[in-house]
Protein backbone atom coordinates (compact mmCIF):
# COMPACT_ATOMS: atom_id res chain seq x y z
CA UNK A 1 0.00 0.00 0.00
CA UNK A 2 2.85 2.38 0.83
CA UNK A 3 3.97 1.96 -2.63
CA UNK A 4 0.88 2.88 -4.14
CA UNK A 5 0.49 5.98 -2.12
CA UNK A 6 3.64 7.42 -2.91
CA UNK A 7 3.59 7.15 -6.30
CA UNK A 8 0.19 8.69 -6.61
CA UNK A 9 1.87 11.27 -3.99
CA UNK A 10 4.81 11.47 -6.40
CA UNK A 11 2.13 13.14 -9.67
CA UNK A 12 1.87 16.36 -7.46
CA UNK A 13 5.65 17.11 -6.74
CA UNK A 14 6.37 16.15 -10.57
CA UNK A 15 3.57 18.71 -11.79
CA UNK A 16 6.49 21.64 -10.87
CA UNK A 17 9.20 19.27 -12.42
CA UNK A 18 7.85 18.21 -15.60
CA UNK A 19 5.04 20.54 -16.74
CA UNK A 20 7.52 22.74 -18.47
CA UNK A 21 8.86 18.73 -20.75
CA UNK A 22 5.28 18.44 -22.33
CA UNK A 23 5.19 19.63 -25.84
CA UNK A 24 2.54 20.65 -27.86
CA UNK A 25 1.69 19.05 -31.88
CA UNK A 26 -0.28 19.24 -34.50
CA UNK A 27 -0.48 15.93 -36.75
CA UNK A 28 -2.24 15.62 -39.69
CA UNK A 29 -4.50 12.68 -40.57
CA UNK A 30 -4.38 10.88 -43.87
CA UNK A 31 -7.57 12.49 -44.90
CA UNK A 32 -6.10 15.68 -43.34
CA UNK A 33 -7.77 15.88 -40.67
CA UNK A 34 -5.35 18.45 -37.92
CA UNK A 35 -5.21 16.22 -34.93
CA UNK A 36 -3.76 18.40 -31.29
CA UNK A 37 -1.44 16.46 -29.01
CA UNK A 38 0.91 16.65 -26.33
CA UNK A 39 3.87 14.65 -25.81
CA UNK A 40 5.07 13.77 -22.50
CA UNK A 41 8.99 12.63 -22.90
CA UNK A 42 10.67 10.18 -20.35
CA UNK A 43 14.02 11.03 -18.95
CA UNK A 44 15.82 8.15 -19.98
CA UNK A 45 19.75 7.71 -21.46
CA UNK A 46 17.72 4.90 -23.61
CA UNK A 47 14.82 4.14 -25.85
CA UNK A 48 11.90 4.79 -23.74
CA UNK A 49 8.58 3.18 -23.39
CA UNK A 50 5.53 4.96 -24.26
CA UNK A 51 2.00 5.03 -23.68
CA UNK A 52 -1.11 6.46 -26.34
CA UNK A 53 -4.23 7.94 -24.07
CA UNK A 54 -7.46 7.76 -25.99
CA UNK A 55 -10.32 9.83 -24.28
CA UNK A 56 -14.08 9.39 -24.44
CA UNK A 57 -17.07 10.46 -26.67
CA UNK A 58 -17.61 13.91 -26.15
CA UNK A 59 -13.84 15.14 -23.68
CA UNK A 60 -10.66 15.84 -25.17
CA UNK A 61 -7.22 15.01 -23.84
CA UNK A 62 -7.76 17.01 -20.82
CA UNK A 63 -10.16 14.16 -19.47
CA UNK A 64 -6.78 12.41 -18.02
CA UNK A 65 -5.78 15.25 -15.59
CA UNK A 66 -2.54 14.28 -14.14
CA UNK A 67 -2.13 11.00 -14.94
CA UNK A 68 -0.18 11.75 -17.95
CA UNK A 69 2.49 13.53 -15.51
CA UNK A 70 2.33 10.41 -13.30
CA UNK A 71 3.75 8.11 -16.14
CA UNK A 72 6.19 10.32 -17.14
CA UNK A 73 7.51 10.47 -13.85
CA UNK A 74 7.54 7.02 -13.30
CA UNK A 75 9.67 6.76 -16.69
CA UNK A 76 6.92 5.89 -19.58
CA UNK A 77 6.88 8.40 -22.08
CA UNK A 78 3.36 9.69 -22.86
CA UNK A 79 1.32 11.12 -26.00
CA UNK A 80 -2.32 12.38 -25.23
CA UNK A 81 -4.28 13.84 -28.18
CA UNK A 82 -7.42 15.15 -29.18
CA UNK A 83 -9.52 12.93 -31.24
CA UNK A 84 -11.41 14.40 -34.33
CA UNK A 85 -14.41 16.40 -33.71
CA UNK A 86 -13.12 17.12 -30.41
CA UNK A 87 -11.01 19.70 -28.24
CA UNK A 88 -8.82 21.42 -30.47
CA UNK A 89 -8.80 18.93 -33.64
CA UNK A 90 -11.96 20.46 -35.39
CA UNK A 91 -10.43 21.29 -38.49
CA UNK A 92 -9.83 19.54 -41.81
CA UNK A 93 -7.98 21.12 -44.71
CA UNK A 94 -9.98 20.97 -48.31
CA UNK A 95 -9.37 22.37 -51.27
CA UNK A 96 -12.40 24.78 -50.57
CA UNK A 97 -10.30 25.68 -47.43
CA UNK A 98 -11.02 24.65 -43.55
CA UNK A 99 -14.14 22.59 -43.02
CA UNK A 100 -15.10 22.15 -39.32
CA UNK A 101 -15.33 18.51 -37.53
CA UNK A 102 -17.58 18.01 -34.53
CA UNK A 103 -18.32 14.52 -33.03
CA UNK A 104 -21.81 15.54 -32.49
CA UNK A 105 -22.73 15.47 -36.32
CA UNK A 106 -20.50 12.05 -36.45
CA UNK A 107 -22.30 9.33 -38.81
CA UNK A 108 -20.81 5.79 -38.39
CA UNK A 109 -18.22 6.13 -40.97
CA UNK A 110 -16.97 8.87 -39.24
CA UNK A 111 -16.45 6.86 -35.92
CA UNK A 112 -14.49 4.14 -37.82
CA UNK A 113 -12.41 6.82 -39.09
CA UNK A 114 -11.35 7.87 -35.84
CA UNK A 115 -9.10 4.60 -36.06
CA UNK A 116 -7.48 7.22 -38.49
CA UNK A 117 -5.98 9.49 -35.40
CA UNK A 118 -4.65 6.34 -33.61
CA UNK A 119 -2.86 5.18 -36.46
CA UNK A 120 -1.64 8.60 -36.78
CA UNK A 121 -0.67 9.34 -33.21
CA UNK A 122 1.55 5.67 -32.87
CA UNK A 123 2.79 6.59 -36.09
CA UNK A 124 4.31 9.82 -35.14
CA UNK A 125 5.66 7.90 -31.65
CA UNK A 126 7.06 5.28 -33.19
CA UNK A 127 9.49 7.50 -35.65
CA UNK A 128 10.86 9.36 -32.85
CA UNK A 129 14.15 8.09 -31.42
CA UNK A 130 13.66 8.40 -28.15
CA UNK A 131 10.78 5.46 -28.40
CA UNK A 132 10.92 2.06 -28.09
CA UNK A 133 8.15 1.22 -30.66
CA UNK A 134 8.22 -2.14 -29.48
CA UNK A 135 7.15 -1.11 -25.77
CA UNK A 136 4.17 0.43 -26.51
CA UNK A 137 0.77 0.40 -24.53
CA UNK A 138 -2.87 2.18 -25.51
CA UNK A 139 -5.18 3.16 -22.54
CA UNK A 140 -8.21 4.25 -23.98
CA UNK A 141 -11.65 5.04 -21.66
CA UNK A 142 -15.34 3.93 -23.08
CA UNK A 143 -15.47 5.00 -27.02
CA UNK A 144 -12.06 5.26 -26.54
CA UNK A 145 -11.50 1.58 -25.19
CA UNK A 146 -13.32 0.03 -27.82
CA UNK A 147 -11.18 1.82 -30.62
CA UNK A 148 -8.15 0.70 -28.78
CA UNK A 149 -9.29 -2.89 -29.01
CA UNK A 150 -10.17 -2.40 -33.06
CA UNK A 151 -6.74 -0.92 -33.64
CA UNK A 152 -5.11 -3.89 -31.20
CA UNK A 153 -7.17 -6.22 -33.53
CA UNK A 154 -4.93 -5.07 -36.47
CA UNK A 155 -1.41 -4.54 -34.92
CA UNK A 156 -0.20 -6.76 -33.11
CA UNK A 157 3.06 -5.07 -32.13
CA UNK A 158 1.46 -3.42 -29.01
CA UNK A 159 2.59 -4.15 -25.70
CA UNK A 160 -0.66 -3.99 -24.00
CA UNK A 161 -3.79 -2.59 -23.42
CA UNK A 162 -5.63 -0.72 -20.82
CA UNK A 163 -9.29 -0.57 -21.07
CA UNK A 164 -11.58 1.69 -18.78
CA UNK A 165 -15.21 1.24 -18.90
CA UNK A 166 -15.12 -0.51 -22.56
CA UNK A 167 -18.46 -1.92 -23.92
CA UNK A 168 -19.54 -4.21 -26.58
CA UNK A 169 -20.40 -1.85 -28.87
CA UNK A 170 -20.10 2.21 -28.59
CA UNK A 171 -21.45 4.27 -31.29
CA UNK A 172 -21.45 1.25 -33.85
CA UNK A 173 -17.70 0.74 -32.76
CA UNK A 174 -18.08 -3.12 -31.60
CA UNK A 175 -15.90 -5.03 -30.35
CA UNK A 176 -17.63 -8.26 -29.24
CA UNK A 177 -16.30 -9.55 -32.45
CA UNK A 178 -12.55 -9.29 -31.77
CA UNK A 179 -11.79 -9.15 -28.63
CA UNK A 180 -11.69 -13.30 -27.94
CA UNK A 181 -9.34 -12.90 -31.26
CA UNK A 182 -6.38 -10.04 -29.38
CA UNK A 183 -3.16 -12.45 -29.32
CA UNK A 184 -1.83 -13.19 -25.54
CA UNK A 185 -1.87 -9.24 -25.22
CA UNK A 186 -1.50 -7.78 -21.65
CA UNK A 187 -4.43 -6.93 -20.80
CA UNK A 188 -6.07 -4.78 -17.72
CA UNK A 189 -9.56 -3.67 -17.67
CA UNK A 190 -10.93 -1.18 -15.18
CA UNK A 191 -14.84 -0.83 -14.58
CA UNK A 192 -17.20 -0.31 -11.60
CA UNK A 193 -19.29 -3.00 -10.48
CA UNK A 194 -22.16 -0.19 -10.45
CA UNK A 195 -21.47 0.71 -13.92
CA UNK A 196 -23.88 -1.94 -15.39
CA UNK A 197 -23.15 -1.74 -19.44
CA UNK A 198 -19.52 -1.83 -18.54
CA UNK A 199 -19.22 -4.09 -15.95
CA UNK A 200 -21.51 -6.80 -18.22
CA UNK A 201 -20.03 -6.07 -21.22
CA UNK A 202 -16.09 -6.08 -19.46
CA UNK A 203 -17.28 -9.73 -18.08
CA UNK A 204 -18.91 -11.18 -21.20
CA UNK A 205 -15.46 -10.09 -23.48
CA UNK A 206 -12.80 -11.62 -20.55
CA UNK A 207 -14.74 -14.57 -20.89
CA UNK A 208 -14.52 -14.76 -24.08
CA UNK A 209 -11.47 -14.54 -24.07
CA UNK A 210 -10.57 -17.10 -21.76
CA UNK A 211 -12.40 -19.61 -24.01
CA UNK A 212 -10.13 -19.14 -26.70
CA UNK A 213 -7.36 -19.41 -24.45
CA UNK A 214 -5.48 -15.53 -24.98
CA UNK A 215 -5.99 -14.83 -21.31
CA UNK A 216 -2.64 -14.14 -19.41
CA UNK A 217 -3.67 -14.05 -16.42
CA UNK A 218 -6.74 -14.33 -13.85
CA UNK A 219 -6.33 -10.87 -12.99
CA UNK A 220 -7.21 -9.02 -16.01
CA UNK A 221 -10.22 -7.22 -14.97
CA UNK A 222 -10.14 -4.38 -11.87
CA UNK A 223 -13.12 -4.03 -10.21
CA UNK A 224 -13.90 -0.92 -8.29
CA UNK A 225 -16.53 -0.24 -6.46
CA UNK A 226 -19.37 3.04 -7.28
CA UNK A 227 -20.84 3.55 -10.52
CA UNK A 228 -17.90 5.72 -11.60
CA UNK A 229 -17.70 5.09 -16.11
CA UNK A 230 -14.26 5.78 -17.83
CA UNK A 231 -11.91 8.11 -16.55
CA UNK A 232 -13.75 9.02 -13.28
CA UNK A 233 -12.68 6.05 -11.69
CA UNK A 234 -8.93 7.64 -11.44
CA UNK A 235 -10.28 10.26 -9.57
CA UNK A 236 -12.92 8.15 -7.63
CA UNK A 237 -10.19 5.63 -6.49
CA UNK A 238 -6.72 6.97 -5.60
CA UNK A 239 -5.18 4.02 -5.30
CA UNK A 240 -6.08 2.96 -9.26
CA UNK A 241 -3.25 5.04 -10.76
CA UNK A 242 -0.73 3.13 -8.71
CA UNK A 243 -1.70 0.12 -9.04
CA UNK A 244 -1.86 1.00 -13.02
CA UNK A 245 1.53 2.19 -12.65
CA UNK A 246 2.71 -0.98 -10.80
CA UNK A 247 1.29 -3.16 -13.80
CA UNK A 248 2.95 -1.16 -16.31
CA UNK A 249 6.18 -1.19 -14.76
CA UNK A 250 5.70 -5.00 -14.71
CA UNK A 251 4.63 -4.83 -18.49
CA UNK A 252 6.97 -2.57 -19.85
CA UNK A 253 10.46 -2.93 -17.59
CA UNK A 254 10.01 -6.50 -16.70
CA UNK A 255 9.81 -5.93 -13.61
CA UNK A 256 9.35 -8.72 -10.75
CA UNK A 257 5.81 -8.88 -9.63
CA UNK A 258 5.67 -8.40 -5.80
CA UNK A 259 1.82 -8.72 -5.72
CA UNK A 260 2.09 -11.50 -2.54
CA UNK A 261 3.79 -8.53 -0.70
CA UNK A 262 0.96 -6.57 -1.07
CA UNK A 263 -2.20 -6.23 0.24
CA UNK A 264 -5.03 -5.49 -2.26
CA UNK A 265 -5.89 -1.74 -2.55
CA UNK A 266 -8.42 -1.11 -0.42
CA UNK A 267 -11.17 0.54 -3.40
CA UNK A 268 -10.32 -2.37 -5.56
CA UNK A 269 -10.48 -6.15 -6.27
CA UNK A 270 -8.53 -7.87 -9.27
CA UNK A 271 -11.01 -10.53 -9.88
CA UNK A 272 -14.53 -10.15 -10.29
CA UNK A 273 -17.13 -10.85 -7.88
CA UNK A 274 -19.44 -14.65 -8.02
CA UNK A 275 -22.14 -12.18 -9.19
CA UNK A 276 -23.08 -8.36 -8.84
CA UNK A 277 -23.43 -7.09 -5.42
CA UNK A 278 -23.86 -3.70 -4.45
CA UNK A 279 -21.71 -1.25 -2.63
CA UNK A 280 -22.25 -0.36 1.10
CA UNK A 281 -21.23 3.12 0.44
CA UNK A 282 -19.49 4.31 -2.72
CA UNK A 283 -15.62 3.42 -3.17
CA UNK A 284 -15.32 1.27 -0.50
CA UNK A 285 -14.25 -2.34 -0.14
CA UNK A 286 -16.59 -5.02 -2.16
CA UNK A 287 -17.93 -7.20 0.46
Amino acid sequence: MKRFLLLAAACLAAHAAWADRARVLRLQTPDDVGIAAAYYPASATTAAPAVVLLHSLGESRDEWGSFPLLLQHNGIAVLSFDFRGHGESTRRITAGGPQLVDHQAFTQRDFQNLLLDINTAVDWLEEQPAIDKQRIVLIGASLGANLAVRYAKEHDDLAGLVLFSPGLAYKDVRIDDVFPQLRRLPVRVVVSVRDTFAYESSRRLLDARRIEGHARDFKEMIVCSGNQHGTEQLRAVKELSGVLIHWLRQVLFNEAPDEPALPPPPSLTNAPPAKTQPARRPNRPLP
